[in-house]
C-alpha cells in the first residue's frame, strides 16, 4: 500500500467530465511503449500533469492514427485514460484531440526501432568495458538501459530459523539493470564490467530499452507531454570471468 501511495499519491485519480471544464484548462499527455507490440496511452488532466483526470464527453474526442482509442473510465489507480494497441512495431504516431469548442490539436511522434546487432554476446568480466553493437544510435533527448537475466534459475531462499534480525549474505545476481554510454558513430552501447561483478556465470538473455520524450507542438495554455520507450528483441549472451 505504501509503494502504491508513493507511485500514485502525487497524481490525482479522480475524474471530471470534459463538459464541465473550460477547454483551456486541459493538459494533454501521450505515451507510447514498444516491446512485442506497440501500446499507446492518452490522458487528459485539469491544469497540469498531477491534476484531476478528464473523461472526454462528446463532442470532445481523441484519435490515434485516425482511430478512436479505448476508454478506461474511473479506474482505481489511474483515473480515466485512453489506450490503443497494435501488433509489432509502430514508429509513427499522430494524436488528434478535439476539445468541446471544436478546436483540434494535432501532435505527432516518430522514432526508429532498435536491435542488438549481435545475437551471441560474450560478456567477459575480465574486460574493463564491453561494447554491445546496436542497429542505431541515440536521438536527442533519448536515454538507454539494458536488462540482463540469467538462464539459470536462482535457488530458493532458505527459511531463516535463527536471528530474525540477521541480514542475509550477498549472493550471486541473476538479474541486473545495466547502464552505460552510447557511441552514436560506432553504434555501440558500452558498459563497465563492474556491473557484472556479482552476476552468475553462464547463459543469459539481454535486451535494451531506449526512452525519450518530446515537447508537444500543438497544445493549449496548460501544455502537455509526449514520452516513449522502445524495447529491443532479446539477444543471447554468455557471462564468464
Amino acid at each position: 500500500m505504501l509503494l502504491a501511495f508513493v507511485a500514485f499519491g502525487c497524481r490525482s485519480c479522480e475524474t471530471i467530465d470534459s463538459s464541465k471544464l473550460d477547454p483551456s484548462e486541459i493538459y494533454q499527455e501521450y505515451s507510447v511503449a514498444v516491446a512485442d507490440n506497440t501500446s499507446v496511452r492518452a490522458e487528459f488532466r485539469v491544469s497540469g500533469s498531477t491534476g484531476t483526470t478528464i473523461a472526454l464527453v462528446a463532442p470532445t474526442t481523441i484519435l490515434h492514427n485516425g482511430r478512436s482509442m479505448n476508454e478506461h473510465l474511473r479506474t482505481v489507480l489511474s483515473g480515466t485514460f485512453y489506450s490503443a494497441e497494435t501488433d509489432g512495431f509502430t514508429g509513427s504516431h499522430t494524436f488528434i484531440f478535439t476539445d468541446s469548442s471544436g478546436r483540434q490539436y494535432k501532435n505527432s511522434l516518430n522514432f526508429e526501432p532498435v536491435k542488438i546487432a549481435s545475437q551471441n554476446l560474450d560478456l567477459s568480466k575480465s574486460s574493463k568495458t564491453i561494447s554491445i553493437p546496436l542497429t542505431r544510435g541515440l536521438a536527442d533527448g533519448e536515454s538507454i538501459t539494458a536488462l540482463l537475466t540469467s538462464d539459470t534459475a536462482p535457488p530458493k531462499q532458505a527459511t531463516n530459523t535463527g536471528n530474525s534480525n540477521a541480514s542475509p549474505s550477498a549472493g550471486p545476481e541473476y538479474s541486473a539493470s545495466l547502464t552505460g554510454s552510447v557511441d552514436n558513430d560506432a553504434r555501440t552501447f558500452s558498459i563497465s564490467t563492474d556491473q557484472l561483478r556479482n552476476f552468475v556465470n553462464g547463459k543469459a538473455k539481454l535486451y535494451i530499452t531506449i526512452s525519450g520524450s518530446r515537447k508537444p507542438s500543438d497544445v493549449g495554455i496548460r501544455g502537455g507531454s509526449i514520452s516513449y520507450s522502445i524495447q529491443s528483441p532479446t539477444a543471447t549472451a554468455n557471462v564468464a570471468n
